[in-house]
Formats: structure tokens, sequence, C-alpha cells
């Protein structure tokens, strides 16, 4: 396929960057919707960057629908969609304009998938308009086209014209960010990327889906094989989703102690946490029951993930940080205290605590601050215990 484009040629300053050339085009309905394709990010390919494409988006009615902006409205797209070829592309130079311009023929080998780096509304409107009326097949659409043969330079330029327009949903970002840190700070690629896009927090939340991974394909985790990944439809035997690990694992990753932590010791001590955590509360892990509770839903993983760094200090004091020490440790929530104030804590903390149907109203609560009270309290019981054990 030969293509009548403008080459340029931009570069930019930053440390490992450098001049990269960009085609600019036209492409028909017809050619994209043969030839343009998605990489999504799915639990088998980690290595994607997209989500599917927002269906309240593609409807034929409605505020935001692009298809009933092409039908009713004005239906033009002055910007461009951006694309890339996983390869050196061949440009057939005619006309030079200046240093850094030209005109000429593109080539495109006619098997080479056209990746769709930005843009992906805009493409599957436009195909589902086709369906409906046959002249859109020729709709002519520009297009921006690079030939990075780098799959993760091509993640960056989406992340990075997709985070400085807008925000990026959160699930798919901290798979982004831990791609960045794989590459950057394992690899040392890109230096200009970990100066300008990985600061304290990215990296904390790149290093969160990293832990994530380890947990859920760790075979002596209560979460193995059982967490729903972005994108992944929710089955019977999933407890939780990744966001909701990562989210609170990022959180605990500003503690120094667990901060400074190579990922997999700290995946180590949370699969020893969580499965003394199942153990004392094995119900709440149950499939097909799990739903009943809400140990496994935010307020349940935020306040152990909370409680996690003064229980992991209890350990270290008495130089055993095993599963065994945990389970003992956590055991302690069961029991009736007096001396705490609050009934709701006061109580023990069992299965039934955790119950949707006959748990406390906290247990239920969302909310960073529900989250920090329900860890204080347990944080409190689990000190006032101990030190009556040790005063016997």
């Amino acid at each position: 396929m030969e293509v009548p484009a403008f080459r340029i040629r931009q570069w930019g300053c930053g440390k490992g960057a450098g001049e990269r050339g960009l085609y600019l085009a036209s492409l028909s309905v017809k050619v994209l919707a043969k030839s343009a394709d998605l990489d999504r990010w799915t639990k088998t390919n980690r290595d994607g960057y997209q989500r599917p494409p927002l269906e309240s988006r593609l409807k034929e009615r409605g505020k935001t629908s692009i298809v009933r902006y092409l039908l009713d409205e004005a239906g033009i797209f002055p910007t461009s969609v951006l694309l890339n070829v996983r390869r050196k592309l061949d440009f057939k130079e005619e006309v030079n304009i200046a240093e850094k311009i030209s005109f000429g023929k593109l080539i495109i080998p006619d098997n080479e998938k056209l990746w769709i780096v930005d843009g992906q509304h805009r493409l599957e409107s436009l195909k589902r308009v086709a369906g409906i009326r046959s002249e859109f097949n020729d709709y002519p659409v520009p297009v921006t086209i690079m030939d990075f043969d780098d799959r993760f330079l091509e993640m960056l330029m989406f992340y990075i014209v997709n985070s400085r327009q807008k925000k990026i949903p959160t699930e798919i970002a901290y798979r982004h960010l831990q791609r960045m840190v794989e590459k950057v700070e394992v690899e040392e690629r890109f230096e200009w990327v970990k100066n300008v896009l990985l600061g304290p927090e990215e990296v904390r939340k790149g290093v969160a889906a990293l832990i994530v991974d380890f947990i859920a394909s760790d075979e002596s985790s209560p979460f193995y094989d059982r967490i729903r990944y972005t994108g992944e439809e929710k089955e019977p035997q999933h407890l939780t989703d990744d966001l909701v690990l990562e989210t609170y694992i990022s959180k605990l990753l500003k503690e120094k102690t667990f901060g400074m932590m190579e990922p997999e010791r700290v995946a180590s001590l949370l699969i020893d946490y969580w499965s003394a955590i199942r153990d004392l509360y094995p119900s709440c892990f149950r499939q097909g029951i799990v739903e009943q509770y809400t140990l496994l839903k935010h307020t349940g993983i935020a306040s152990f993930t909370y409680l996690f760094p003064t229980l992991y200090s209890y350990c270290m004091m008495e130089g055993d940080v095993s599963k065994e020490k945990m389970r003992e440790l956590l055991g302690y929530l069961k029991e009736e205290v007096d001396e705490i104030s609050d009934p709701d804590f006061r109580r023990p903390i069992d299965e039934k605590w955790w119950s949707r149907a006959h748990g406390p109203f906290i247990s239920r609560a969302t909310g960073e601050k529900a989250f920090n009270t329900i860890a204080e309290n347990f944080a409190t019981k689990l000190s006032i215990v101990l030190k009556k054990k040790e005063g016997r």
C-alpha cells in the first residue's frame, strides 16, 4: 500500500530521547477497518496498554455519542488518529519542503497492522456508521503514523498523549506505570521517562501492580488465580479486582520499611499475611459465599493493609515473621476486649463481624476515614491483648 504522506522529523532533548519521524496522511475507513487494531491489556497480554472502548460513546444516541455526531451533526474530525507500525517504513521522497519536512509516498506492507495509539472511539464509531450507511467506508480519516519498532515506546506515546490531555482510567494506568518501572528502573532505558513521568507516587503504583502479579501467580497465595484483572469478566472463583489490591498496596509502599524492600519480598510477606487472614476467616474466601462478606471488598482489604505495618512490627520484635506468628497475632482480634470504648470493636472481630447481613455498620462503610478507623481500632485491640499476655 502506497500512501501520499508528509514526513516530518521531530525531536526532544530528554536524556535517551532522539529524533523521530512522523507521517501525516489520510486513510479510508475501509482500509482502517481491515488493518487497524488495538493492543489491549489483558492477563495474557501484559505488554498491552489499551482497554476496550466505552460502549456509552458508541451508542447511536446520547450527548457523548460519536455515532450521533457523525449521523446527525457536523461529523468532522479535524484532529488525526495516531497509529504505529512496528517496523521501519520506506518513504519515497518527492518534494523537499524544508529541512525536516518533505512530501512523498509512504509504503506500508499489506500484512502490517496499524496499531491504534489514540483515536479508538473515533474509528470504532466510523466502522459502526459504515455498517449503517455504506458511503462512510470511503470517509477520509486524517492519521499520524509512527514507525516505532519498540512496543514500549508505542505505549509511552499512548500514556503521554492521554495523561496530558485527560486522566487515563486508573485501572489501566497502574499497568502502564508497571511497564515503565520494569523498563526504566530495571533495564535503565529512557532516562527522561524516569526524570519526568516516574515520580515517587508513580513508582509506587507501578511496583504495586508488579506485587499484585506476584501474589496472583504464586500457588501458595490465597489469591492464586483468583484475582480479576482489568478487562476480564467476573468469574465465580474471583475474590477481588487487581485494582483494589494495587490501590492499597501502593499506599503501603509509602512506609519506608516496605518501600525499600524488593517487590518479591513484599509480595511474600503479603501472601503469608493474607494466608493467615484466610485461615482465620475461611468463609470470607469461600467461592459461592464470598459476596456475603466485606472482608475482600475495599473495606476489608484497605483496613487489613493499613494494619499490616503494625502487625509486621510486632512480628519483628518477637523475631518471627512467619505466617504462623501472623495468624497467632491476628487471632487476638477475635477476643472480646472490655478496655475498648467502641462496642463495634470491643466484640470479637469474627466472620459475623464481616458479614453484610449481621456485621456492624462500619464493616460495610466505604471511604478512607472508615478504613483508617477500623485499622486503628484493630491495632489498639492487638496492643491491649499483647500487653495482657505479657503481664501474665
